[in-house]
């Protein structure tokens, strides 16, 4: 078979429908190399043998009269980009995947499965499609108490929920980690919990040999699924093991070329090693694919920042937070920029909102931090950042690998804060 058409014909499905399954459940669809975006073919025996180990699937999603002949369409209207987020509901669909399990006989009902595929939520979610997955997480557990993927997918979901900045990091990852174990006790050989329990280990318990040697029991189970390669990546950018990283963003890739997470992180591990030139391609190629991908601006933003195009920076950062909907470290990121770049009555600004919001209720910690050492108030700064390791949120990756505090790292307070979270045998 040589196009989308024709697979989608042999599958009785529509053409979205079995591009959404190349993607997220590894439908064996090929690509050719010189056109890796265009022309695709397929083997009716790979097919088959995947439609076989996906019986479930296929029974719960019937089968369409009408294939639809449309193009894939990227149209998002709410782009959030979160890589955590992309992970959470992207994991809910791999979570199916044909591995070994403790609990091989086991099918979860097809009313539960059914509120589990609704839970999906999209790559580019932001509050309110999150929250909904939570909740049709909650319902398919309730139809279906045993079903150990939904429990996972609602700790993926949970981890997602901390990046908005609207509840404090230490429930939400503390909640995520009760329900990946609860996943485990029904099935211990679901790779994606333990996939959870690493993200947790790293940033909620600090453990970093837990985290590790739970990532890897994550890829020992499921080599190719992309989440866990992409979120094993940012996990390696953090302990600034860039080389190592770099080979696991590729395989994400690999594993899911459309997903736009994986080509970030690359470029983040670029920028974060020293060489933002090297990171701009990066985003640019996943800009391409969708230009309003919430992710791809904002580190570009930070990219030109750190090429000392402060003006190009702010522009972009203004447009990432906007795409973003002002999540902290979005907003945070374009306070930094705004008061280095000369803007500091805008920088102060922020700063006051942030902390009337702090007073009001609840505010994370490392975005007041971030705007404060803008400002060059560095006492302040660490004073923030010690109270953002209190409440173990620190920013979208961890001061001491985030060049922004790159010229904080010999300052005692700062050193004592790398080695509260295990950090400081970092070579810089």
């Amino acid at each position: 078979m040589e196009s989308w058409k024709e697979v989608a014909l042999y599958l009785n499905r529509s053409v979205r429908t079995v591009r959404r399954w190349e993607e997220k459940e590894s439908l064996p669809v090929h690509r050719q190399q010189h056109n890796k975006r265009g022309s695709v073919y397929a083997y009716r025996w790979e097919l088959d043998e995947w439609r076989e180990s996906r019986r479930l699937l296929m029974e719960v999603e019937p089968a369409e009269n009408k294939p639809a002949a449309a193009v894939f369409s990227r149209r998002l209207w709410w782009v959030m980009g979160l890589a955590l987020l992309a992970a959470a509901s992207a994991g809910g669909y791999w979570m199916l995947r044909r591995t070994p399990s403790a609990n091989a006989e086991y099918t979860p009902s097809p009313e539960a499965y059914r509120a589990f595929t609704r839970a999906h939520f999209g790559e580019n979610a932001g509050r309110t499609q999150v929250q909904a997955g939570i909740k049709n997480y909650q319902e398919a557990i309730r139809l279906d108490p045993r079903f150990a993927a939904a429990w996972t997918g609602l700790a993926s979901a949970h981890i997602a929920l901390t990046w908005f900045g609207d509840i404090p990091a230490r429930e939400t990852m503390a909640q995520a980690k009760l329900e990946a174990q609860k996943a485990l006790s029904l099935d211990s050989r679901l790779g994606s919990a333990w996939r959870v329990l690493a993200f947790v280990a790293h940033y909620l318990d600090w453990d970093q040999l837990s985290a590790e040697k739970q990532y890897r029991k994550a890829l020992d189970l499921n080599p190719r699924e992309a989440v866990v390669n992409s979120w094993f990546a940012e996990f390696l950018l953090d302990m600034r093991r860039y080389d190592e990283a770099l080979i696991y963003a590729k395989k994400a890739q690999d594993n899911s070329p459309r997903w736009l997470e994986p080509m970030t992180v690359a470029g983040n591990i670029h920028a974060f090693s020293g060489d933002p030139d090297l990171a701009i391609p990066e985003y640019q190629r996943a800009l391409e694919i969708e230009p309003n991908y919430g992710l791809a601006n904002h580190f570009l933003g930070r990219a030109y920042l750190a090429k000392g195009q402060t003006a190009k920076a702010i522009q972009q950062l203004r447009r990432s937070n906007d795409l973003l909907g002002s999540v902290p470290f979005s907003l945070s990121d374009l306070g930094y920029a705004l008061a280095t770049g000369g803007q500091r009555a805008e920088a102060q600004k922020m700063l006051t909102e942030m902390n009337r919001k702090r007073q009001d209720g609840y505010y994370p910690a490392f975005a007041i931090a971030e705007v404060e050492f803008g400002l060059g108030h560095t006492e302040a700064a660490l004073e923030w950042l010690e109270h953002a390791a209190e409440e173990r949120h620190m920013g979208f990756y961890l001061p001491s690998t985030d060049p922004i505090y790159q010229s904080l790292r010999t300052h005692p307070r700062f050193l004592a804060l790398t080695q509260q979270m295990h950090m400081g045998n970092l070579s810089y």
